[in-house]
């Protein structure tokens, strides 16, 4: 819509005026009329000599006025900052145009067109047993509604074909639709710690949408998410584009994606915390007894390698709960970090790696992340150090806000470190 507002008068005498100047049209014929108008007054009278003066000039005004809305109209249109992603996502049959060949990437999305969208982008299957009341079999999305009913949250009985889909159902059919779960979510407070209207996200898409987030499938804007905003046509191009470059492994997606403010807190160098501040902070945050006892070796290890001791120290927090554990990680495993075996690709107990001691525990956290920052390593390693030795970034990690996407997928994962933290750390 072009915004009729005084700048846009404004704007569009400036863009009249230009044109006239630079086709001199009224210059030119003004002189040509000048120079004959002595002719003319033989033929006409000086009225209607007048009058076609007036009709003449209000008809080239006109001329460069709707030249000047069009290049307005045209500009609002203008989709070349998406140009790669929606030529991509034609050539691979993700997004057609209509009848005439026209792609609207300025359209706003439907539900039928997300359909149609998901299912060429990962080649989802037909649902036999899915049904809307509202499709029928002779609807050009009559297979593609049941492919993605499965990815869908919540569906009801209709499917509301022509309906806009909002960002928030988009993230969250998206994360579905390309292989992940509500399951895999790390940070669960990844959209309150980051965006000022996470609070208006639906509570049926909040933990997709978080999910999405982490992986920067969706990203937000000036801190805010939008969640209930309809999305463009050439939106989901540029989205779609990033997730399957990124699963083929053509796209490196690192926080520099993340739209949240750049900082960089180095994991090498003097602590800047003391061991009794430390642990001040944990009890504070009721730690266990076994996480308060580990803050010795944490300063110990500190020191040996270098290491600041408090970023490992918070990051063990983040890991285990303060020690409180809960999750797949046992208490007697005396694993800091979440810390898996050689090889193992999924999430259970046994997956995890088991140290000897607390000591041997803080240790192996030192060793992990030693591979990470390319300092040697401290007695033997384990299992893991060893696989992400062979990782093309190992050796290469500076700062904790890189950790995110390496350590654990999330990648916010540094940033929160630094935030719900070390940053509280601090006051101790």
């Amino acid at each position: 819509m072009i915004p009729y507002t005084k700048n846009f008068f404004k704007y569009i005498f400036q863009k009249t005026y230009k044109t006239v100047q630079k086709l001199d049209i009224i210059a030119v014929w003004w002189y040509t009329f000048y120079r004959i108008k002595p002719m003319i007054l033989h033929i006409i009278s000086y009225k209607e000599m007048i009058t076609i003066v007036k009709k003449t000039v209000s008809f080239l005004l006109a001329l460069s006025l709707t030249s000047a809305i069009s290049v307005t109209a045209c500009a609002t249109e203008n989709y070349d900052w998406a140009k790669t992603e929606i030529e991509y996502c034609q050539k691979n049959n993700i997004m057609t145009g209509d009848e005439n060949g026209n792609l609207n990437p300025g359209g706003t999305l439907t539900r039928a067109e997300m359909a149609k969208m998901l299912t060429e982008s990962f080649d989802l299957k037909t649902d036999e047993s899915a049904a809307f009341n509202d499709v029928d079999t002779d609807d050009w999305y009559y297979n593609y509604a049941k492919s993605i009913k499965p990815c869908m949250t919540a569906p009801g009985a209709n499917f509301y074909p022509n309906e806009a889909v909002t960002r928030e159902e988009f993230a969250a059919t998206l994360v579905l639709a390309s292989g992940l779960k509500a399951s895999y979510l790390c940070n669960l407070r990844i959209l309150s710690d980051n965006f000022y209207d996470a609070d208006k996200v639906s509570t049926k898409y909040k933990t997709l949408l978080s999910v999405a987030v982490e992986r920067a499938y969706y990203r937000g804007s000036d801190y805010y998410l939008r969640p209930t905003d309809t999305l463009k046509r050439a939106e989901v191009c540029a989205m779609l584009y990033r997730v399957l470059e990124k699963q083929k492994g053509y796209l490196a997606i690192t926080r520099y994606d993340l739209g949240v403010p750049e900082t960089n807190t180095p994991i090498m160098g003097e602590s800047t915390i003391s061991m009794e501040s430390a642990i001040a902070w944990a009890k504070a945050n009721n730690a266990s007894d076994l996480f308060i006892d580990a803050a010795q070796y944490y300063w110990k290890y500190g020191e040996l390698t270098g290491i600041r001791p408090e970023i490992l120290y918070a990051q063990a927090a983040k890991e285990t709960g303060y020690g409180r554990y809960g999750g797949r990680v046992l208490p007697e495993m005396n694993n800091f970090a979440g810390i898996k075996k050689y090889g193992a690709v999924n999430d259970a107990t046994e997956d995890h790696e088991t140290f000897a001691t607390r000591e041997d525990g803080v240790r192996g956290h030192f060793n992990h992340m030693s591979a990470y920052v390319g300092i040697e390593p401290i007695g033997e390693v384990h299992g893991r150090y060893n696989s992400v030795k062979t990782l093309a970034w190992a050796g290469t990690i500076k700062y904790v806000e890189d950790l995110g996407g390496r350590w654990c997928p999330d990648l916010y994962y540094g940033y929160a470190i630094i935030k719900d933290l070390i940053n509280k750390m601090e006051q101790y």
